[in-house]
């Protein structure tokens, strides 16, 4: 019974330490001022591994000449997208449940509208468990946050998000979305 606990606390310290050295690294990533800080610590606590595979994924020196597509990282689900398209004028809102969004801009800039869920009422889609994803209308007045190389944004089931948009002048976007399972 000794061991046990023994082990118990030994785990428990291990995986503060880990979730730590993890924090300190994503302190190094240019993070956007706008996500939520103490979520984003809550979630590198509960699920350091995935954070971890997340920041090596995003430290690659190759990631503007990976192909675009889907890139898992872990088996509980950790993946990375990478994406390209030109930002446009209209959208529509969208939210996630199981997964939190680390949207990085790599090349380009765009304005992503960020709101709460329950602030939207107008369902395009319903909730789609396989695809975690629900659609709303581009309604309500969303606070835009630029996303660029600079701006990296976190966003987590509390906050629905019409990414894609422009800030008045196209832009062209290669852009990384890595998901990240959400940890009640």
């Amino acid at each position: 019974m000794k061991y046990k606990l023994i082990m118990t606390v030994s785990a428990i310290l291990l995986a503060s330490c880990a979730g730590n050295q993890v924090a300190r690294k994503w302190a190094e990533f240019p993070v956007s001022p706008h996500t939520d800080a103490a979520q984003m610590a809550a979630q590198i606590k509960a699920n350091p591994a995935s954070w971890q595979a997340a920041a090596d994924f995003l430290s690659r020196e190759d990631l503007a000449s990976l192909a675009c597509g889907r890139y898992d990282l872990l088996p509980d689900g950790t993946y990375a997208n990478i994406q390209e398209y030109t930002t446009k004028d209209t959208s529509r809102y969208e939210a996630h449940r199981a997964y939190i969004d680390v949207q990085v801009v790599l090349c380009g800039h765009e304005l992503i509208y960020v709101t709460d869920p329950a602030s939207l009422h107008n369902v395009l889609q319903e909730y789609d468990s396989a695809k975690d994803i629900i659609f709303y209308e581009s309604e309500g007045s969303g606070k835009p946050v630029p996303a660029d190389p600079q701006n990296w944004l976190v966003l987590f089931p509390s906050d629905a998000h019409m990414p894609c948009m422009s800030d008045g002048v196209p832009s062209d976007i290669r852009k990384v979305v890595v998901k990240v399972p959400f940890k009640e």
